[in-house]
């Protein structure tokens, strides 16, 4: 068959993508004025959840990879929130850092960017309702968890209602050649995830830390002798010559992200919840403590101590497990545990990360 033949059929096909997706769009709306009347979230992630797995199966024996048909309907997603409400996402930004690329993959492009300053200003930023919702980093797979975020968590009245992976790929940018950086620019973060690469490639290079990967990328734009650690999306709005890629040592760097929110999401299913503890002082009491998890078989994904801030060397247990907070055995299993704390707080129950 000739290729016009081909692309005329494409054509006929695009025109009925549309009509469809303007009718799914005005189903959207009737949805939207519902949710508005009764005061309803309009991000549910435990419905995103459900239907992207649904997706991933009728997908099953397609042409099209899964992370393919997730980014299209990320995008489709993200214009029917927009025509319901559209909705403002706190970050730490500025512009072009990881959790800026983090809000993209999740929300897609039809959300209101906010970026602050700093994780806390992103919390206050949900809690005041400037924001409807928050992405944080939580944890690092090279770097560990982030201490900002757990603190804060302790600390607000806001939750957990999602969270979101992120694969890291680390690129070196700069204007000169490689062989004469004398500066490196970037966020703690990255540094932390490309050592072996700075020492083997660039021993004599001064590592600068700065307050994000955007404001290297600007820095490192002013000397030809200077260079900045960053990822993708800053090199799209900054743009400077890519002097190496994928400089991370570890091939699978991958930061999980939070969304943090006010609501209370319902069973996905495929959950998890995270929460925190501390113990009275007394011989056995941590053992004591998982105990309820054991009994009823909950696995735990996290377990993280901090020092609470008290000066007596007592620590704040950060745990995610399993399963939702409805859930009978969770349930159960945290109100035991509960029981046997100084204090106790859940952060919130969500879907998975895909």
């Amino acid at each position: 068959m000739p290729i016009d033949e081909f692309r005329a059929k494409i054509d006929r096909l695009d025109a009925r993508i549309v009509e469809l997706l303007n009718e799914r769009s005005a189903l959207v709306m009737e949805i939207g004025k519902i949710k508005r009347a009764e005061k309803a979230p309009i991000y549910v992630p435990e419905r995103e959840r459900m239907l992207l797995d649904k997706l991933e199966k009728l997908n099953a024996g397609g042409l099209l990879d899964r992370d393919s048909l997730l980014a299209i309907y990320r995008e489709i997603m993200s214009a029917a929130i927009k025509l319901e409400k559209p909705l403002a996402i706190a970050f730490l930004g500025p512009n072009g850092t990881f959790s800026h690329q983090a809000v993209i993959e999740k929300f897609g492009h039809g959300v209101t960017l906010l970026p602050q300053r700093s994780i806390a200003d992103v919390f206050r930023s949900v809690e005041n309702g400037r924001a409807d919702y928050g992405m944080v980093p939580v944890e690092n797979t090279t770097e560990g968890v982030v201490n900002q975020t757990l603190d804060a968590l302790m600390n607000s009245g806001v939750g957990i209602v999602a969270e979101h992976e992120l694969p890291v790929r680390l690129i070196l940018y700069g204007t000169g050649r490689i062989e004469d950086v004398r500066c490196v620019y970037s966020h703690p973060q990255p540094f932390g995830q490309c050592r072996e690469y700075l020492t083997s490639r660039l021993p004599g290079a001064s590592q600068i830390e700065v307050t994000s990967t955007a404001r290297a990328m600007e820095l490192a734009g002013r000397d030809s002798d200077s260079a900045a650690i960053a990822g993708k999306l800053a090199g799209e709005l900054t743009p400077l010559p890519v002097l190496a890629e994928n400089i991370g040592d570890n091939p699978r760097n991958i930061t999980r992200f939070a969304v943090i929110g006010t609501q209370t999401g319902a069973p996905s299913g495929n959950d998890k919840t995270s929460l925190c503890f501390s113990l009275h002082d007394r011989s056995g009491a941590l053992y004591d403590a998982l105990r309820p998890f054991r009994n009823h078989d909950i696995s735990m994904t996290l377990i993280e101590s901090r020092p609470l801030k008290s000066g007596s060397w007592e620590y704040c247990f950060f745990v995610d497990i399993l399963g939702h907070r409805d859930d009978p055995a969770v349930a159960a299993a945290c109100k035991e545990l509960e029981s046997d704390c100084a204090f106790f707080k859940i952060f919130g129950s969500y879907p998975r990360s895909l």
